[in-house]
């Protein structure tokens, strides 16, 4: 039975870095919106949405598929709220900070309840949405009005990246846990929580 649920998420690994690749390989010109974020954003966006898989996992339960779902759905409100009169000054401070946050809570393996923890990762996922849909204002032309076929186009690639790092980092933790090293899953938190701190400091 182990060895089968071992083989289950190293499966799921090798399946979502296989999609991951996949998706590099044809991405061409749509991924351009992610590629317009700042390097620091993008690298934060990556670390955090890998991070919420992680800790869904620690979490387990209906947290695997909660968390994720809120990062996903408070993602595509910010970026909808993006165009809008609504500025979000402490946006850029937010995401750098996420980082750190999240590295926090797997490193120290914080247990939080589902609609707790559903709700912070939201927060966090919002600045991000808002800073993917600020910085493809000039790219799509929001200013003068953007159709949803637009609108789809632009958000659709940080979805997708979003589904795909998050499905890596839970099979990434699952496949810790079910070899029993659980512990490094602890160290890339803490890897996490530095790398925050650093993005912080530097900007």
């Amino acid at each position: 039975m182990p060895k089968a649920m071992f083989d289950h998420s190293l499966t799921m690994l090798v399946s979502v870095v296989a999609l991951i690749l996949l998706s590099l390989s044809f991405s061409g010109e749509y991924f351009t919106p992610l590629m317009k974020l700042p390097p620091l954003a993008l690298v934060a966006g990556i670390l955090v949405t890998t991070g919420v898989g992680i800790w869904s996992v620690q979490l387990g339960g209906r947290a695997i598929w909660a968390l994720p779902l809120a990062y996903l759905l408070m993602l595509a409100l910010g970026t909808v709220v993006a165009p809008s009169s609504v500025v979000l000054i402490i946006a850029k401070a937010s995401i750098l900070l996420s980082v750190f946050i999240v590295g926090m809570l797997i490193a120290g393996n914080v247990k939080l309840s589902t609609h707790v923890a559903a709700a912070l990762v939201g927060m966090l996922a919002f600045s991000h949405g808002y800073a993917y849909g600020h910085v493809n204002l000039g790219l799509m032309g929001w200013q003068h009005g953007v159709s949803i076929y637009d609108w789809l186009l632009m958000m659709l690639p940080g979805l997708v990246a979003a589904i795909l790092m998050s499905l890596f980092g839970e099979a990434t933790c699952s496949t810790l846990v079910k070899t029993h090293h659980k512990p490094i899953a602890y160290g890339i938190g803490g890897m996490m929580l530095f790398a925050g701190l650093m993005m912080v400091l530097l900007e």
